[in-house]
């Protein structure tokens, strides 16, 4: 049977479109439920060593911007294929390492050498983070660090019966949160550690709203045709071959500088496995498109594409993290403008109110904000010849 969809990733998209959830959530589900069913039956070779296509997927957003809709959509998905485990998302560190002992995967390859392939594998779906992962701890955090790069994992119990060697363990990890969470969850540092170097934080703020009955009435077909091909993605075995073109181009890319390049510092040490994250997605691109396990040029542009689009969010998380809310925002824009009036006796132009914003709240929000402001009666739009709008601060009794 051949696939039935030209793209599994743009199919997931386009289904997934009557939800109440951001695009850039839609897109990265779609690639995260493909890193997924791919275990470790796909790999590319580099540098020595063999490279899987297994990701951390956080989605990062204020409450009820629309995380849980759509990653439910993939967890049918996931628990739709035949043998693959999902792990609890209320979990210990023990009892996720006792899951993951117990989802052990064996593919049968007859008349090939070797005819049977045994390793461990484990999804985990968690629509709140903090559910997983209630705080911060050390040795948990460095075992989920461990596990992504699929070596060979031991620990020692008090007894001898109970202890755990796990020759070829893999961990997918798709969840959801918000950044007052990571605010309070993540102790200084933790950007410089092992977790969050591996981890993509896909991060929007934009909300959808859809209408309340338009639900999926004729995407039934899409989403079985979704089903079909997904299984035989969730089916594919062997190493994955990048053609004369797209080795080139990711070669180039990676000994070139990898630009563009996120410049936060809170991302530097992320910065150092891009080149894994893109090979990765490569690994995806392809899956996405057929079953040749060949990565094209194309689809290492589409990889690249995903990640630099992915990164371009990044730093509004830390802006969401630090500003403390709409409201502390609110009453710091408020002071900027009254402080320059007070000065200048002229109203503030629009472009100073909206740099001054860009610098505390993710750029989609700025807008928002300064609407919130003007409907609130903090600041009033007045029209100024040759400059265009700006913005009068009220007095202050008039806003408390």
């Amino acid at each position: 049977m051949t696939r039935q969809l030209p793209n599994w990733v743009d199919a997931f998209y386009d289904y997934t479109s009557f939800l109440p959830s951001p695009e850039l959530f839609r897109k990265w589900c779609a690639i995260a439920a493909i890193a997924g069913a791919l275990e470790r039956k796909v790999w590319v070779h580099t540098q020595g060593s063999d490279l899987y296509p297994n990701l951390y997927t956080i989605l990062v957003a204020p409450p009820g911007v629309g995380k849980s809709v759509v990653t439910s959509r993939v967890e049918q998905l996931w628990r739709a294929l035949d043998g693959h485990h999902i792990g609890s998302s209320n979990i210990t560190k023990a009892a996720l390492m006792d899951e993951l002992a117990a989802a052990d995967r064996v593919i049968v390859r007859p008349r090939e050498t070797p005819p049977t392939i045994t390793f461990h594998s484990l999804k985990i779906l968690s629509n709140e983070l903090g559910v997983l992962l209630p705080q911060y701890e050390s040795e948990f955090m460095s075992t989920l660090t461990d596990i992504y790069d699929g070596t060979r994992y031991s620990e020692r119990r008090r007894s001898i019966k109970d202890q755990l060697d796990i020759k070829h363990p893999q961990f997918n990890l798709l969840a959801g949160t918000t950044p007052s969470h990571l605010k309070d969850f993540l102790p200084v540092g933790a950007f410089d550690q092992g977790f969050l170097s591996r981890s993509i934080l896909v991060y929007s703020g934009d909300t959808q709203i859809r209408p309340l009955f338009d639900v999926e009435t004729g995407n039934r077909e899409k989403f079985r045709l979704i089903k079909q091909d997904f299984a035989r993605i969730g089916k594919l075995y062997g190493q994955m071959l990048f053609d004369k073109d797209a080795a080139a181009a990711v070669t180039k890319w990676h000994m070139g500088g990898q630009n563009p390049r996120p410049e936060h510092p809170k991302l530097h040490n992320y910065c150092t496995r891009r080149t894994l994250h893109l090979l990765k997605l490569c690994m995806v691109a392809s899956a996405a498109e057929g079953d040749d396990l060949t990565i094209s040029l194309e689809n290492y542009q589409t990889a690249l594409s995903w990640l630099i689009e992915v990164e371009n969010h990044m730093p509004d998380i830390f802006k969401s993290m630090n500003s403390g809310g709409d409201s502390k925002v609110i009453e710091e824009c408020w002071y900027f403008c009254f402080q320059l009036f007070s000065k200048t006796k002229q109203p503030v132009p629009e472009s100073k109110v909206y740099n001054f914003l860009q610098q505390r709240v993710p750029a989609h929000s700025v807008e928002r904000v300064a609407d919130i402001m003007v409907r609130a009666g903090l600041l009033s739009i007045i029209q100024v010849n040759k400059i265009g709008p700006c913005y009068k601060p009220m007095e202050k009794h008039s806003h408390e």
